[in-house]
């Protein structure tokens, strides 16, 4: 149930401000409303939805302070993560970013959440040739907390993520830790300039 209803959340279904009840959830799907009560509750806790006096419920605005903290966040992990991953990849390692590489530049230009999920599978692939489980596991967080924000600046970014996904991959596998490095900074900046953006022209999703 949590995750159902997480889901439209973070695919823009359910927007900023979109008024929710549990009476009216429990009805739609058809359930008691004990597990759409326990949903909810995780749902306010986790910071996606608010309650209101009424006993409804809306979903919560985008904080721009959490999103801007986790994006600098992601980017002094990730950068360190490219030149660990150049110095200890292996030839798996190399061949499984290919393969993610290759779908993700080739899933057709309508097929968002696709694309943005492959997207997220290349820099978490990276994470993980790190061979450090603790950077990994942030980093996995950190990419879990950037969804709703990261879906809707998905389209404007297709074609500059593959090219970029493509260069940082190259260093990879060219043992170039310094460049990879300096890659995968740009790359993250360069999103960071891409949500800005996108905040200032969607300012009442935010808070």
């Amino acid at each position: 149930m949590y995750n159902a209803l997480l889901e439209k959340i973070v695919d823009g279904d359910y927007p900023p401000g979109y008024s929710l009840s549990i009476r009216e959830i429990s009805q739609q799907i058809e359930v008691s409303r004990t597990p759409v009560k326990e949903a909810f509750s995780r749902l306010v806790y986790d910071g996606y939805i608010e309650p209101l006096p009424n006993r409804s419920f809306i979903v919560a605005r985008i904080s721009t302070t959490e999103v801007l903290e986790l994006l600098e966040v992601r980017e002094a992990l990730e950068r360190s993560a490219a030149f660990y991953a150049a110095q200890r990849r292996t030839d798996t390692v190399i061949a499984e970013l290919q393969r993610i590489s290759e779908y993700h530049r080739n899933i057709p230009a309508d097929e968002i959440a696709e694309i943005a999920l492959w997207d997220k599978k290349f820099h978490l692939a990276i994470a993980r040739a790190t061979y450090n489980q603790q950077m990994f596991g942030i980093l996995e967080k950190v990419f879990e907390k950037l969804t709703r924000i990261s879906l809707p600046i998905t389209r404007d970014r297709i074609a500059d993520s593959v090219r970029q996904h493509e260069a940082i991959l190259d260093a990879i596998r060219a043992h170039n830790a310094d460049e990879a490095r300096r890659l995968m900074s740009d790359h993250d900046r360069d999103v960071l300039a891409s949500v800005k953006a996108y905040q200032y022209q969607n300012i009442h999703l935010f808070k």
